[in-house]
């Protein structure tokens, strides 16, 4: 006769062994808001253009996507028919495809669902949805036609650490994806299809776009600010040119604007040679003191522009010397827009150490201020190699 208790355990260890098994191998459709979100949109800009969509598996389960469809704000429906298994953490990719079989783009070359453009379109402006078993997973209202530099060339991407969520683990700011190297998928087309996003405009919380009154420093003192540049340039490293830079959207006088007009062109070439400090070189220097030109050109009255017109025309042809930087130098030296201000947190702490405003608590008093306060060499090289270091370490744990 048996022992009850064996069977009992046997019985058990049978369950359990099931129940491990389903939750570790076989995937379950997601059923809970949030599970799956949307953290990529590529719209579609003109007829036959590509346009795509990415999706990413919050949940810490395996889930299968068959069966859920996507709506857009048209009512069209998008069915994923075949099974398609988003492992915990991962991407997936769903994209169009011409009618006419023409190749995507390098970059989406195998995305997990293809569909024909004409049958399903994500608009510039557009609301879409995903729905599995009946339950709303996520759902997206997006503009992506917002008045920022080349919007029509990046995606429309949710940052991938989301800085201000109100407690919901599935928020993110969103914002058009900056325009680097590292994000080129096609010619022309910025993005990171099936892959985490990049940093973010939330994270850029003192920039400004045509708004020059908005980014005037209070008192600031331009001649002293410009012996700052001086003595910055003299140290001839990568960050040489922040002074310039920092300045770059205050109202300036034609005979500041002479001065800085002589700086540009008794150091802009030196900037290539520049030592890097931290994540800053000579490709950031160079664009930077570029940009600054610009700025200044156009923000300038008639009488700046005629002493800064040939800096800004060789500020101009800069992007196209580096080797990184380049697209973004683009926007921000040529674009239709001007972008000003600080930009993030690092810059303007650094703002505050290089620029000479009397008066005013946040930034320095007077330039002897900056020659008492100002970095040695030594406290320089350290604070670089901290940073290589703590890099190669985060690199490490990767």
């Amino acid at each position: 006769m048996h022992n009850p208790l064996i069977i009992f355990g046997f019985a058990s260890i049978l369950v359990l062994g099931i129940s491990a098994c389903q939750k570790a191998g076989v995937p379950r459709s997601p059923a809970s808001e949030g599970e799956v979100v949307f953290t990529e949109v590529m719209p579609l800009r003109q007829p036959g253009d590509h346009n795509w969509v990415e999706l990413h598996n919050t949940s810490t389960d395996s889930l299968n996507l068959q069966h859920c469809t996507l709506t857009n704000q048209a009512k069209q429906l998008l069915t994923i028919t075949s099974s398609l298994v988003l492992e915990s953490g991962n991407y997936s990719v769903i994209s169009s495809k011409s009618a006419d079989g023409k190749q995507l783009p390098e970059g989406l070359d195998n995305p997990d669902v293809v569909y024909l453009s004409q049958d399903f379109q994500l608009l510039a402006d557009d609301e879409i949805t995903l729905d599995c078993d009946n339950h709303r997973i996520d759902q997206l209202r997006y503009r992506a036609g917002t008045p920022t530099p080349r919007d029509g060339i990046r995606s429309w991407q949710r940052h991938a650490r989301p800085t201000d969520t109100d407690g919901d683990p599935h928020a993110g700011t969103w914002c058009h994806t900056v325009p680097l190297e590292d994000f080129q998928y096609t010619v022309n087309r910025f993005a990171t299809p099936g892959r985490p996003n990049s940093f973010c405009a939330s994270l850029m919380p003192f920039i400004a776009y045509d708004d020059q009154q908005s980014v005037l420093v209070d008192g600031i003192d331009l001649d002293a600010t410009l012996r700052v540049a001086e003595a910055e340039l003299a140290r001839k490293i990568a960050t040489s040119e922040l002074p310039i830079w920092g300045i770059r959207d205050q109202i300036i006088t034609p005979a500041i604007a002479r001065r800085i007009s002589v700086l540009y062109f008794a150091n802009i070439d030196m900037l290539y040679e520049t030592t890097p400090f931290t994540a800053i070189d000579w490709n950031h220097a160079v664009w930077h003191f570029a940009w600054a030109i610009s700025n200044m050109y156009r923000n300038g009255n008639e009488a700046v522009k005629n002493e800064l017109k040939l800096a800004y025309e060789d500020a101009l042809r800069r992007p196209e010397t580096l080797h990184r930087y380049k697209y973004i130098a683009i926007d921000y030296i040529r674009g239709e827009h001007i972008v000003m201000g600080d930009t993030h947190s690092r810059a303007r702490n650094r703002m505050q150490e290089l620029i000479v405003a009397p008066g005013n608590p946040d930034y320095l008093n007077s330039y002897d201020e900056y020659i008492e306060n100002r970095r040695s060499p030594f406290v320089m090289t350290a604070i670089h190699y901290l940073y290589v270091a703590s890099k190669f370490f985060s690199d490490l744990r990767g």
